[in-house]
């Protein structure tokens, strides 16, 4: 078996080429619990550092393949270095609409809300990693990043919690500011991101909009 490094999406997230938008969720949200810390399968295997790469690799995958366009361009690539028959695609609905903010009900399935508040507080008060990001007089969005990965939150899960698009928030992390929306639209979206992720709204905020000069 390939090092995971070296896999692709469908092989990393252990799919066919050809898998239907239904089976890549649920393929994900199978892998994604079999990495988690409270895993017993991985823990015995991997080392935290290494579960939280494979997850990280996993979402990029997942972002990739649960999007039309995305995994199109990918598909394009594979079959660009030989790696992918293109009678292999997956073709029969490309153009059909995918929901890209039901993370919550595909991804975990429960009647309990996805995360915790007390749980996430619990966290970010024990992350020495978050204490010192948050300790700076400001934030740009690698610091915002960082705090999320430490928690371990895909950035999807925020945008289906927060009904923020995706696209802005990967803006936001990413100091796009050409995406960025006005500025009063901005502090709402840092606001309720802070607020899933149980941080400080003011010193996430006023951070972020000082790194920015908005």
């Amino acid at each position: 078996m390939k090092p995971y490094r070296e896999q692709n999406y469908y092989e990393l997230l252990e799919i066919p080429p050809d898998a239907s938008p239904l089976e890549i969720r649920r393929a994900y949200k199978r892998i994604f619990d079999l990495y988690q810390d409270e895993s017993i399968a991985s823990y015995s295997f991997f080392s935290k550092e290494e579960r939280r790469n494979i997850l990280s690799l996993l979402e990029k995958a997942y972002l990739v393949l649960i999007d039309i366009e995305s995994r199109a361009r990918y598909d394009q690539k594979l079959i660009e270095l030989g790696l992918l028959l293109k009678e292999k695609q997956y073709m029969s609905k490309m153009k059909e609409p995918i929901p890209m903010y039901d993370f919550k009900k595909v991804h975990f399935d429960v009647s309990e809300p996805v995360r915790r508040p007390e749980e996430l507080r619990t966290r970010v008060s024990q992350s020495s990693v978050i204490k010192e990001i948050l300790s700076h007089d400001t934030l740009c969005g690698a610091d915002l990043a960082r705090i999320r990965k430490e928690l371990e939150i895909p950035l999807e899960e925020i945008a289906d919690n927060t009904k923020v698009q995706v696209g802005v928030l990967r803006a936001i992390e990413e100091d796009n500011i050409e995406m960025f929306p006005p500025a009063v639209y901005l502090r709402g979206f840092l606001k309720s991101y802070a607020r899933y992720l149980q941080l400080d709204e003011n010193v996430l905020v006023n951070g972020f909009m000082k790194h920015t000069g908005t």
